[in-house]
């Protein structure tokens, strides 16, 4: 009778550590889940160093510098947001069901915002999910839908799905990182050996109220040990030869052991019709080759250097 209660015991205690909200945990994306990533030197800061000037052999490659640059404006336009959502999720869910969680409202110390997350699975293990978030002391009918999504759980850091982030609801909170616009992510990563794809749309973004509302395209991809790819488009400063900016369309390569090329196509700005630059740098991201369409004279290094051996130009 006792080895009867004790064990009766041991059963009631483990049910009541399970945490029903677990399964629901696994159905949002994490933010290092969906982060471009790219070779750097251990002690390389992610930071923008401003307007490109033309290269120069043996320098730190200015087209690597702009492809770092851009991963990190794609990265920190979503990362605030789902970091939010996982700190969300360490606390215990509001209330469950068969198929939902709900945490929240919440409201961190001090903070004039409050959060409610929902997350709802649809098939075994396919869910979507919306964050809210209104100022602490509005009703509840002020709630906004700042982030909303889909993701499919193919395992521990594995998954597919896509997400809508709305800086423009994000905006009317009390408290906001004054972004404007939208952005829209599609990825996948089925395996740790499979391709990783990011795919990340803006539509009228900004920070703050000065620069110009602008749209832009980013395409991903990445495999372990074989390295990857990155197609963007952007306006600037290219050629510095006055102020005015060039429309630049760019895809850069690069191995895992972080040697690359980009492969550039210009027009607009201070261009009378469009150029090519192409650039390749070496494992320590140092520049090796530049070819320069509208100026030979920047022209050095032999192509053979290359890691990859011809150029291929973005498709956005």
């Amino acid at each position: 009778m006792k080895k009867l209660m004790l064990g009766a015991m041991l059963v009631v205690v483990s049910a009541c550590g399970v945490d029903k909200a677990d399964d629901f945990r696994k159905g949002i994306p994490q933010a290092g889940d969906v982060a471009l990533k790219l070779p750097a030197k251990a002690s390389q800061p992610l930071t923008s160093t401003g307007t490109r000037r033309d290269g120069l052999e043996g320098q730190t490659s200015d087209f690597y510098k702009l492809t770092r640059q851009v991963t990190v404006f794609v990265n920190t336009g979503t990362a605030a947001t789902l970091t939010l959502v996982e700190k969300i999720v360490q606390h215990p869910a509001t209330t469950t069901s068969a198929d939902t969680a709900t945490w929240g409202p919440h409201t961190e110390p001090l903070s004039p915002n409050t959060w409610k997350l929902t997350v709802v699975r649809t098939a075994p293990d396919t869910y979507t999910y919306s964050l809210e978030g209104k100022g602490k002391n509005e009703a509840d009918a002020a709630y906004r839908v700042v982030l909303s999504g889909n993701h499919v759980n193919l395992g521990s850091n594995l998954g597919t799905g896509s997400f809508l982030i709305d800086w423009d609801k994000d905006r009317q909170l009390p408290e906001n990182a004054n972004n404007f616009g939208t952005v829209t992510v599609t990825y996948a990563r089925t395996s740790a050996t499979a391709t990783t794809q990011i795919d990340a749309d803006f539509v009228q973004v900004r920070h703050g109220t000065t620069d110009p509302l602008l749209d832009a395209q980013y395409r991903y991809w990445a495999t372990p040990g074989q390295g990857g790819a990155f197609e963007f488009q952007l306006a600037k400063d290219f050629v510095a030869t006055t102020a005015a900016l060039e429309s630049g369309k760019i895809k850069s390569r690069w191995l895992e052991t972080g040697a690359g090329r980009a492969d550039t196509r210009l027009s607009g700005g201070d261009l009378a019709a469009p150029v090519t630059i192409n650039e390749c740098w070496d494992s320590d991201f140092l520049s090796r080759f530049q070819n320069a369409s509208y100026s030979p004279s920047l022209n050095y290094g032999a192509e053979t250097v290359c890691a990859f051996a011809t150029a291929e130009y973005a498709s956005l």
